[in-house]
Parts: C-alpha cells; structure tokens; sequence
C-alpha cells in the first residue's frame, strides 16, 4: 500500500489536530500516525467552556469528546499527551519533542506533518497581571480552576477584560451564578466585529441584565490583598473591585514553532499556506488556528480563529497528507454567540470593514419576525444587510435578537459563497409554514428593502447615522409617526408628532425646506411616511432603518 510505513506526524491535539488524525486513518489504514500535544486533555470542546463555568454543562467530561486511549483502541493513533514539540528540522524530517512529565528528549521522523499548533491568549505584561485569580479562558484546565473558585462562593464581583465573543460568553454565565460583573473594553464598542450600531444594542441588553459595561477605557494595572489574591483593577479612569479577572482580551496564532523552522508566515501572522493545506515546506500542512485562510467575499487572506473552521481544515489537510486531493477555499467570517435572551449573528463583512475594503456601500436595518406574528413563541429580529452598490451583491449581515438568527445567517454565508446578489437572495424559495417562518421571510424582507434602496425607490438612513446627526447639531426635522399610545411611552429627544393617519391632512404643519426623518417603531410606517411625503412633492425626505427597534440611545418620556 502508498503509504504504508509512512509516518504521519501531528502538532497539536484539539480540533483540528484530532480531526486531521481521524480522517488521516480513514483515507489509509496503514499509514502510522503520531499526535503530540502539550496539554493534558484532547479532543475537547472548548466553546463550551463558558457553559461549563456557569454550570449549564455539569460535567467537564462531557467537553471531553475522546481520550487517548479511545485513539489507539479504535483507530491505532498514538497520542502523547503532555509532550512537547521544540523544532522542526525540515532538511531531515524530525520533529525534536520534550516529555513534559520527565524531561525526556525524544525525536519522530516524518513523511507527512502537520501543524495544528492553535493559538495562544493575549496575556499583557501589566502590573499584578500575575496575581492569584486572574485567569485566561483557554484550556479544559483554565476552565476547571475558574469554576473551582466560581463553585466556593467566594467571587462577589469579577472583572471581564475584553468584550468579544468569549467574554459575552462568560459574563451571561458568571452572572447566572449571581455574580456581580463588569465588562471593560479598550474600544468604543463592545463585540469588534459587528457595526457600532449593532454592537450597542447588544450593550443596551448587557445593562439591562445587570451586567455593568465599559468602553473606551484601558486596564492599567491589578492590585491584590495581602494573600497575592487580585483585589482591584486599575483603568485609566476609575478603580474597580474585583475578586476574580477572566482576561479576554483575544488570541494570537501559535506559529513560534513553524517560524523557527523557516515555514512563511502570511500577513496576519499565521502560518501561510494555500487551498490544499501546504505550507511553503514540501510534505508540512498548517491548520486551525495557526493558520491563514481566504476570506471569500475580498479574496484576501483573513485570520478568524473558529473550531468550526479548523475542523474543515483538518479534513482537507488529512486528505492530501494521506495522497488524496481536495481543496480548503476559504471562509466567510460566519459568527454567533448567546448573550442572555439574544442571539448574536454575523457573516461576510461588516459596513466598516467594507468600507476599509474599498467597497461602495448601501445597508439597511431591518426588524422582523422570525416566524408567522399570530404563531406562539413569534420572536423579534434585527437585521443588518449590506451590499456593495456598484455589483448588488451582498457583501454581510449582522443579526441579532431573542428569535431564530443562526437560520438566516447561515443562508447568508451560503449567499455569499456563491456570490449572490440582494435581487437573488429576495427570491430564494426558502421554507414556509407558520411555526417556521413568515410567509416572506425575514431576510427576504431586508433584501427587497435594501434593493429598494440600491435602485433608488427609496432613501432611508441609518439610526446611528442620525444620532451623528443629533450630536453635530444639524438643522433636520425627526417625525414620528406612530401612535399617540406609542409617542407617550417612549420618544426620541426633539421629535415632532404626527400620527400616521393624520400625516395626509397635516402636511402643511411641516417645513419643506427642511429635512425630515420619519420613524415608527420598526420602519414599516416610517417608509408609509416617506412615501406620502414624497408623492405630496416633498424632496427631502428619507426615513429612519430599523427605527425605533433599532434606536441604541434611551429614550425620553
């Protein structure tokens, strides 16, 4: 057989490590396979960490999906845990490793090797960063001293640094075991990737939850109790209490290995490889987190660290390590997390990031609902879908809220991949009946409304766009539309009120010379108002995205 005698050799033991070695014995039965992995666990599941933490999930076992031993019982894989890998001699095929348990040096000679190295947290050397009870959120061992600490009742008020996907994660849950918790974010906004005016309305519901946010304001320093125990963080703007830190302040790609070794590095500073795997070393793949990807929306190398996609990889990669042949194209950024009641969605590029891109943009915002309204258990959404307006196709979207979110961006990722256009995606015959869907169904909504927008039917402005607007001290009118019942319960600051069905007979009470920006409650009216006022020979005149659902500001009474 090919490759029999052959030695495989894998760096790395988690999602991509493991998933490469499995696929690698299903394409040869013959070919011999080493896993060498610092850590002690393998095969676990770290996205469920946070859940393990705030006790959804009992058992850190169940992250755990396979031991080593099930490895060589049931696919003859070796697997050395607790060894480490300390270089790569590229000319004679060897990979020099320590026993981390005895100090032993070993070597493995190689036909095929792969680097799943992952990445490493972002620790910054600040004062008392070394305390007890600060901690990063990496490994199965990581979460199992957060929960210890967690479980002894002893954490009243914790401090998250960084406000990314993971530390959302982890503030639901510390919170749900009634701890007391504050998110501080160098940045003006919480979750990076998403558009600030995504961003705050997903802040918006972190207060409400009692989580306390901050942003735009930087650790300094840690301070601790005569125990060594963190006790206060120092920002540059105030002193926190704190008798536990998670820091989250994000990853780096594990690439000191390969670097040493010669192997290019890409400009995101993950090891550089191309659609098979291959790194610029004949016979050495790269994958998972230490690895570049293609972002198929800009055709530009892209780092987005995902177990997801890391798994995919480690397919690819087995495949043509073992004499087959595939391909690995790339990724479309797809993202979700829980926070609370919300679910949290985004694909494909973001305005600001389409913006730096080169890209010409048109978005809209739109509220729906994730199912028939009349069904029970219809929820809210909000999607934001943007589209580049010299081709229409569809360059992202950012979904959020407390209904079925993950269905509409993974119909967006796969818009994406094939380069589909807003036209397009406004006529996918998607699935219908009322415990699923309305019968147009959400992202068909923001696709015909963002088409209306790129061919000019209609002119409608973003609620952060008008906050800009407020804030600069603009001369326009802000027209609300809605009920009476509606205005007296919550407005914008500096509203006017016309009831949309008085708006035809009281037209003359507004200035034409004047911009006016109509809104309701979830744009629907507001775009009715645009349209009276447009056919009554008004010319300036849009109305606001997402409206009132979309509005991330308070509001006054």
């Amino acid at each position: 057989m090919a490759n029999e005698n052959k030695q495989l050799i894998i760096i790395g033991g988690v999602a991509a490590g493991m998933k490469a070695a499995a696929k690698a014995r299903r394409e040869s039965p013959t070919i011999n396979i080493t896993v060498i992995t610092e850590e002690q666990y393998i095969s676990y599941a770290s996205c469920g960490m946070p859940y393990f933490i705030g006790d959804v999930i009992k058992d850190s076992k169940k992250l755990i999906l396979r031991e080593p031993s099930y490895f060589k019982n049931m696919h003859n894989i070796d697997v050395l845990i607790r060894h480490q890998a300390t270089t790569i001699d590229t000319k004679d095929r060897q990979v020099s490793v320590k026993n981390l348990e005895n100090g032993q040096d070993l070597a493995f000679r190689y036909d095929k090797l792969i680097i799943a190295t992952g990445a490493q947290p972002i620790i910054l050397p600040l004062p008392g960063i070394s305390l007890e009870n600060v901690f990063t959120l990496r490994t199965i061992g990581n979460a199992i001293r957060i929960k210890t600490l967690v479980d002894s009742g002893k954490v009243k008020n914790a401090v998250i640094v960084g406000g990314g996907l993971i530390g959302l994660e982890i503030a639901e849950n510390l919170v749900q075991r009634s701890i007391k918790v504050t998110v501080v974010e160098l940045l003006d906004q919480i979750l990076p990737p998403l558009d600030r005016d995504m961003a705050l309305l997903v802040q918006k519901h972190l207060i409400a939850k009692g989580v306390e946010v901050i942003t735009s304001d930087g650790v300094k320093s840690f301070e601790g109790n005569v125990n060594n125990t963190v006790s206060k963080v120092i920002t540059g703007k105030r002193q926190l209490q704190a008798d536990m830190v998670i820091l989250s302040i994000g990853v780096r790609p594990n690439t000191k290995l390969a670097q040493d070794a010669g192997i290019e590095i890409g400009t995101m500073h993950a090891i550089k490889v191309n659609e098979r795997m291959e790194t610029n070393i004949p016979d050495i793949y790269a994958i998972g987190d230490c690895a570049e990807s293609i972002h198929l929306v800009t055709g530009r190398p892209v780092w987005i660290a995902l177990g997801s996609t890391a798994a995919k990889m480690g397919r690819i990669a087995a495949i043509n390590a073992t004499g087959g042949y595939d391909t690995f194209k790339g990724v479309t950024g797809t993202m979700i997390v829980k926070v609370f009641d919300l679910n949290v969605g985004k694909v494909g590029l973001s305005e600001r990031e389409a913006l730096k891109e080169g890209f010409k943009t048109e978005s809209t915002i739109v509220p729906a609902g994730d199912i028939s309204h009349y069904y029970p258990g219809a929820r809210d959404i909000i999607i934001k879908l943007i589209a580049d307006t010299a081709t229409k196709k569809v360059l992202g979207a950012q979904i959020i809220g407390e209904g079925n979110v993950d269905k509409r961006i993974d119909i967006i990722a796969t818009a994406l991949t094939f380069g589909a256009t807003v036209d397009q995606v406004s006529k996918l015959d998607l699935a219908y009946a009322p415990p699923y869907a309305m019968a147009m169904d959400a992202i068909i909504v923001a696709a015909n409304v963002l088409t209306n927008k790129l061919s000019g039917k209609t002119d409608g402005i973003l609620p952060q766009k008008v906050i800009d607007k407020l804030d600069k001290g603009e001369n326009f009118i802000l027209l609300d539309v809605r009920t009476e019942m509606e205005y007296m319960s919550g407005r914008i600051k500096g509203c006017i009120h016309i009831p949309l069905d008085k708006l035809s007979s009281r037209i003359n009470e507004l200035d034409n010379t004047t911009e006016i920006i109509t809104y309701c409650r979830a744009g629907l009216r507001a775009a009715q108002a645009y349209r009276i006022l447009k056919n009554a020979g008004l010319k300036n005149v849009k109305y606001m995205d997402g409206s009132i659902m979309a509005w991330p500001s308070e509001l006054e009474k």
